[in-house]
């Protein structure tokens, strides 16, 4: 009897310990399930996060091109003002320099003045 009692008390101790490895083994299992869930998330959020600053690079970068466009342009358009300016500044100094011309063929001579005796 007492054979038996130390017989069943052995294999409860053993069977306890062997169900606390399994148990262990199993919560192992789970805490490595949930690492990978975590890692997972975290990649995906990184990916998101990528995603979401390349878009804004690229809004950026575009935005900056049309700045870069519109500053040509004004340059351009400043350009062809001052061309249309200069034109115009030369063909009045050309109407003034003729008119010139014209005033002194119109007037006559003037006498050199004639001292008196």
């Amino acid at each position: 009897m007492q054979k038996s009692i130390v017989v069943a008390f052995a294999t409860l101790c053993l069977m306890g310990a062997s169900s606390l490895a399994l148990a262990d083994d199993a919560m192992k299992g789970e805490m490595g399930k949930m690492k990978d869930e975590m890692k997972a998330e975290k990649n995906a959020m990184k990916s998101e996060m990528k995603a979401k600053k390349e878009e804004m690079k690229g809004k950026m970068k575009a935005r900056k091109e049309a700045m870069k466009t519109k500053r040509h342009d004004m340059k351009e358009k400043v350009k062809a003002h001052k061309n249309t300016a200069n034109t115009k500044a030369q063909e009045a100094q050309g109407a003034a320099q003729s008119m010139g011309q014209d005033m002194k063929a119109a007037v006559p001579a003037t006498p050199a003045p004639v001292a008196a005796p």
